[in-house]
């Protein structure tokens, strides 16, 4: 069922869908870094404690970019739908504002212990998947609730020592090639804009970032196509 997951979550790079919400990632994840930079008329003091607060708030934005984005394509990560669920974060957001507020503590929390895993938490697709994953264990608990004939109870939420180690792996090579080909097709194409090009580029590293999230999604997917 791994390999099958890995196929079915590397699918989830064929809908338009994805980098639309990898654009939308990116804004928010570097959303204090953002309104910092365009604050340009402000004193060079004022900038640099503007600048201090932005990278102490970065990481939870990041996680906020994460939880939006994870949301937003969980039909087509876990069941390969065509329509992507835009409304679901927001909803979320609104309904059940003490859980995600407390969703986004315990991903910033775990990122972190991630993150001083020896070897391991050098790979920005583990600490992705650890965030991502965190997610998707939140929305098939609430999936539960809102539809209990799934049986969702019955999967595994957690995956074994070694195919998590699978998951890093082959998102970290498929990452690489991914960005690989990409950096050839837009030099390419785009020899004499490197600033369009440079432009494109940070969606597409964002998407394949989000990798080890659509290959656990798709493994959590095929359990619960196999109940039915």
């Amino acid at each position: 069922m791994f390999w099958e997951a890995v196929i079915n979550g590397l699918k989830v790079l064929l809908h338009w869908q994805t980098y639309v919400t990898a654009i939308m990632y990116l804004i928010i994840s570097f959303l204090p870094i953002i309104v910092v930079a365009f604050a340009e008329n402000k004193s060079d003091e004022l900038m640099t404690r503007g600048g201090c607060l932005a990278m102490l708030l970065q990481p939870l934005f990041q996680s906020l970019g994460v939880f939006i984005s994870v949301c937003t394509l969980f039909p087509i990560i876990l069941f390969g739908w065509n329509e992507a669920a835009w409304s679901l974060p927001w909803l979320l957001i609104i309904n059940v504002p003490g859980r995600v507020i407390i969703l986004l503590i315990i991903m910033l929390v775990f990122s972190i212990i991630g993150a001083l895993i020896p070897l391991l938490g050098r790979a920005n697709s583990f600490i992705m998947f650890i965030m991502g994953g965190i997610v998707l264990i939140f929305l098939t608990m609430i999936l539960d609730k809102i539809i209990p004939e799934l049986g969702i109870k019955n999967i595994d939420i957690l995956p074994s020592f070694l195919t998590i180690i699978g998951i890093v792996i082959v998102s970290g090579v498929a990452s690489w090639l991914g960005m690989l080909a990409s950096a050839v097709v837009i030099t390419f194409l785009l020899k004499k804009k490197e600033e369009i090009s440079q432009l494109i580029m940070f969606p597409l590293g964002s998407v394949f970032g989000f990798i080890p999230i659509f290959i656990y999604g798709a493994w959590l997917g095929l359990q619960i196509q196999r109940l039915h």
